[in-house]
C-alpha cells in the first residue's frame, strides 16, 4: 500500500510549516518542506546550492526537476520508517503538480492555507529568513497568486480550504 502523500499549501508565511509540526506530532507523518530542502542545500555550499541560491535570492522560482528531485530522494530516504508525507510549500505551479504526479505519484489530499497578503508580509518580516528582503517578500506573493492559485483551481476536488489569517 502506497503511503498517503499531503500538499500542504499557502502563501509565503501563511503558517505552513508550524502546522506541519502539529500534524507531524499528531499523526506521525514525515514532514518534507521543498523551501527547508532548498535552503539546506544551499546552505550546504555545494556548487547546486550557489546556483539555488542566486534564484531563491531574487524571489524567483527554482527549476521543478530540482524541487522534485529533492522531494524524491527525500521521501526514497524515509519511505521505511514514515507512516506518511506531508510535504509543505509544494507544489508552486501546475508544471511542479505534474511533474510530482508522474516521478512519484498523485497526492492523497490537498489542504491550502488562506491568508491576507497583508498577514504575509507582516509574518515573513517578523521571521527574517535569507530570502525574506522586502523586494522578494512581494516577488513570492506575487508569484504565489500568479503560479501557486492555478494549482489549487486544477485540484479543486482534492482541496481542504482552510482561513489561516490569525496570528
Amino acid at each position: 500500500m502506497a503511503l498517503p502523500v499531503i500538499w500542504l499549501i499557502g502563501g509565503p508565511g501563511s503558517g505552513k510549516g508550524t502546522q506541519c509540526d502539529q500534524i507531524v506530532g499528531k499523526f506521525g507523518f514525515t514532514h518534507l518542506s521543498s523551501g527547508d530542502l532548498l535552503r539546506a542545500e544551499v546552505l550546504a555550499g555545494t556548487p547546486r546550492g550557489v546556483q539555488l541560491f542566486r534564484v531563491m535570492e531574487q524571489g524567483l522560482l527554482v527549476p521543478d526537476e530540482e524541487v522534485v528531485g529533492l522531494l524524491k530522494d527525500a521521501m526514497g530516504a524515509k519511505a521505511g520508517t514514515a507512516k506518511g508525507f506531508i510535504i509543505d510549500g509544494f507544489p508552486a505551479n501546475l508544471e511542479q503538480a505534474k511533474l510530482f504526479e508522474d516521478m512519484i505519484g498523485a497526492p492523497t489530499k490537498i489542504v491550502v492555507f488562506e491568508v491576507n497578503e497583508e498577514v504575509m508580509k507582516i509574518r515573513l518580516k517578523e521571521r527574517s529568513n535569507f530570502d525574506d528582503k522586502p523586494e522578494s517578500i512581494l516577488k513570492r506573493i506575487e508569484t504565489f497568486s500568479s503560479q501557486t492559485r492555478p494549482v489549487i483551481k486544477q485540484y479543486a476536488k482534492s482541496v481542504i480550504s482552510i482561513n489561516a489569517d490569525r496570528k
